[in-house]
């Protein structure tokens, strides 16, 4: 449902986005078949699943709950699942996390089948027949199959209908081909953790009277203009750069670039891709939930109509145009913003705040000295655009770390205590309690 030609077909805006290549940092040596399962599926799935951030961040969350409980399955649920038990524990990791990441990528890409199963050729031929890879097959199987079950009934394809205002502030349809809004039900779809998509929800976008607003538009007027004489080259690169983001590409592969640095298990690779394709799922869920509920103007729509904004401190300009092109859903918040939050808040988590990386694409490289400095760029990325306020990005960033620390905090993928822990616990929660239930001494 979600191949590549399916996904370029439903939204035209992309095809501007996907010429400049998705972003792969440098500093990540490519995964050989041979290395660890969960980085070289998730490569593959960078390199091949292209789309909207939306059905792709979905994609991303199936295919990587698939293969973290595939593994997890393989070495004796050790760490908390996400689709239940499915299966005895047992079976060879790599066979399970393959068939896992295989079968959810055929049923969702269909285009790239055949690249899928060559890479499960490749992957199987390592496993030495027997009983392991017999019952890591069914593992990976099994999961694959919930996994994609899970979201059948999720939402995100449902039919909701939207209707632009035509009021000031307002969004409606953005030159140059003014195409009507797209998924308008993407907000309304079932989260994977959050307890709704307006549980993040920021508050609304200041008046168009306001002086924020004022200060806003006048910001994104000057530096977001196709013609800009004010926005930097730096600026202008990065605009470009994180254009080719098309969901949680350039951040799956930071995540690859980390864990080869620090050596992370097969197991620890699945939690930490699972939590970061999940947390980025969500945030999307969120963000379009505040887009449609906001209904905010894009820049484009409001500079060149400045004149109808009850604002005498904006002035039109109908020629104005901005240097990307505008997507066609609403402005407030930013997806990029959002998504890069709850990115960096899962991967500050395992590599530390102050972890250097680097990504490239056909425009270049770029280099950041921590997540969060990615994140925020990120964001302002959209403003130097001329696609998004300021208020967009930094509302869209807080919302994205609110959503990535919730993952967190739910405890989702994390390790099981042992038994021995449990029993720790549970002598110092009697000891406590029969502590608490002396009686005290008179004074």
């Amino acid at each position: 449902m979600q191949s590549r030609s399916t996904l370029h077909s439903r939204v035209h805006w992309l095809a501007a986005a996907l010429l400049l290549g998705t972003a792969l940092p440098a500093a990540a040596a490519p995964v050989p078949v041979s290395g660890d399962p969960v980085l070289y599926w998730n490569q593959l799935l960078v390199q091949t699943l292209f789309g909207p951030p939306e059905p792709t961040g979905r994609a991303y969350a199936i295919v990587d709950t698939a293969i973290h409980d595939a593994v997890n399955a393989t070495v004796g649920y050790k760490n908390r699942n996400y689709l239940g038990h499915l299966v005895s524990a047992g079976g060879d990791t790599r066979a399970a996390a393959s068939v896992a990441a295989h079968n959810a990528l055929v049923a969702l890409d269909p285009g790239n089948a055949a690249t899928y199963d060559a890479a499960l050729t490749a992957s199987l031929a390592l496993v030495p027949n027997g009983t392991a890879k017999t019952k890591g097959i069914a593992t990976g199987g099994a999961y694959a199959a919930a996994a994609l079950a899970n979201r059948a009934s999720d939402g995100s394809f449902a039919n909701v209908p939207y209707t632009p205002t035509g009021l000031p502030g307002h969004w409606a349809p953005t030159p140059p081909i003014f195409i009507p809004a797209v998924d308008s039900q993407w907000g309304a779809s079932t989260p994977w953790l959050l307890a709704s998509g307006d549980q993040f929800r920021p508050g609304p976008p200041p008046a168009l009277t306001s002086a924020e607003y004022t200060a806003a538009f006048n910001a994104s007027k000057e530096i977001g203009s196709a013609t800009s004489g004010s926005r930097t080259a730096d600026q202008t690169f990065s605009a470009n750069f994180w254009a080719a983001d098309t969901g949680g590409a350039p951040w799956a592969q930071a995540a690859i670039a980390g864990s080869q640095a620090q050596g992370l298990t097969t197991l620890q690779n699945a939690q930490l891709f699972a939590r970061l394709s999940v947390a980025q799922a969500d945030a999307i869920i969120s963000v379009f939930n505040t887009k449609y509920y906001h209904d905010f103007w894009r820049p484009v729509t409001a500079i060149q109509l400045a004149d109808t904004d009850g604002n005498p401190a904006t002035d039109a300009d109908p020629a104005w145009q901005p240097l990307l092109f505008t997507p066609p859903f609403p402005s407030y918040t930013s997806a990029h913003a959002e998504n890069a939050g709850a990115a960096a808040a899962i991967l500050n988590s395992v590599f530390g705040t102050s972890t250097g990386f680097c990504l490239t694409d056909v425009v270049g490289d770029r280099c950041w000295s921590s997540y969060d400095a990615a994140a925020l760029d990120a964001a302002n990325s959209r403003i130097w655009g001329g696609i998004h306020w300021s208020f967009d990005g930094s509302a869209g960033l807080t919302s994205g770390y609110d959503v990535g620390r919730y993952a967190l905090a739910q405890g989702a993928f994390a390790p099981v205590p042992e038994p021995a822990a449990l029993a720790l616990f549970g002598l110092g929660a009697a000891a406590l309690v029969r502590l608490r239930a002396r009686p005290r001494r008179s004074r």
